[in-house]
């Protein structure tokens, strides 16, 4: 009898403390991934992270469809194969695609085949996993704002659904274009007049966190195959430069989804320069309290690099595992 009563509060005390875990944040994940390596480790970064709940992966512009291909690749290997991916718009709204083949793709085989589920275009997957949620989602893109845009276009009641924007783009202190606001301006300029909170992590706050030898060397040794796929797609990218380490751009982002207190933030409002083309795609940022965007002024550098590399040198993990708070 006493083992009996024993047994039961031990699955008393498990199912108390599974209510009592956080509840993993739903998120629909947005990348340019192939041109520069961030993507590829920011996408690792939340498929090691328990406390995101991946819902779906879109790809935006240029060569979209290699670019969901590179995607699949890396969902299969950290055992998230079943993640829905969409190829998004491959054109900015304004400006034409570009041509060049970026280096990464080249880890890509015939066995990296393209489903026809991944055919469906991008701003579709994100309208129709937003309205297939019971709950609100999280919107990770981490390069130009096409697909965000196109999506609220389409089908602007998909506000109600979306908890807030946490991206990676501009440059707010001081004020310059960058990459991602820049290739579609108009694009970053609808989403940040949505009115949607917008977490904005900017390159004037990523360009400090550069990955350092110890930490590559972290990466390489481990010896799993995700690992070492990031670690491939790392020497392409430094294409025959080996003293040339990632800015983890893209993977603050997502860090600062999972630990918010990892940087430090100023409310505000963002306006995009979209008419002037001496400073087309620079971001201004002025201060408000009751403003909709928080733009990112500084970060805690080595507590995330450490979290980073910690979490991308191990297994791949489980998407069931519980989040544990550490």
């Amino acid at each position: 009898m006493a083992v009996v009563k024993i047994g039961l509060l031990l699955v008393l005390l498990a199912a108390t403390l599974m209510a009592q875990a956080p509840k993993p944040i739903p998120i629909i994940f947005d990348t340019d991934i192939g041109d520069d390596i961030d993507d590829a480790l920011a996408l690792a970064l939340i498929l090691q992270s328990p406390e995101l709940d991946l819902r779906a992966v879109t790809t935006v512009l240029d060569d979209t469809e290699t670019r969901t291909r590179l995607a699949l690749k890396q969902l299969k290997l950290y055992n998230r194969g079943r993640v829905p991916v969409g190829t998004g718009a491959s054109e900015p709204l304004l400006d034409p695609r570009r041509t060049e083949r970026a280096k990464q793709f080249d880890v890509l085989t015939a066995q990296d085949d393209f489903p026809v589920a991944a055919r469906k275009p991008g701003a579709l997957l994100i309208i129709e996993t937003l309205r297939a949620s019971k709950e609100k989602v999280t919107l990770v893109p981490v390069g130009p704002l096409t697909n965000i845009a196109l999506a609220l276009k389409l089908d602007p009641g998909i506000r109600s659904q979306i908890e807030r924007i946490v991206l990676m783009g501009g440059a707010f202190f001081p004020p310059r274009a960058e990459y991602n606001i820049l290739r579609d301006r108009i694009a970053a300029e609808i989403v940040f007049r949505s009115g949607i909170p917008i977490v904005a992590v900017g390159l004037d706050v990523t360009m400090k966190c550069k990955l350092e030898g110890a930490d590559l060397e972290k990466l390489k040794a481990a010896k799993n195959p995700a690992s070492q796929l990031l670690v491939r797609l790392i020497e392409l990218w430094q294409n025959g430069k080996p003293n040339q380490y990632p800015t983890l751009h893209d993977p603050l982002a997502v860090a600062a989804l999972i630990r918010p207190a990892l940087i430090e933030t100023q409310a505000g409002m963002v306006q995009v320069e979209t008419s002037s083309p001496m400073l087309f795609g620079v971001t201004v940022f002025r201060g408000a309290k009751e403003g909709t965007t928080q733009a990112a002024r500084e970060v805690q550098v080595r507590e995330f690099l450490d979290l980073f590399t910690t979490r991308l040198a191990a297994p791949p993990r489980s998407a069931a595992e519980p989040v544990r708070k550490k």
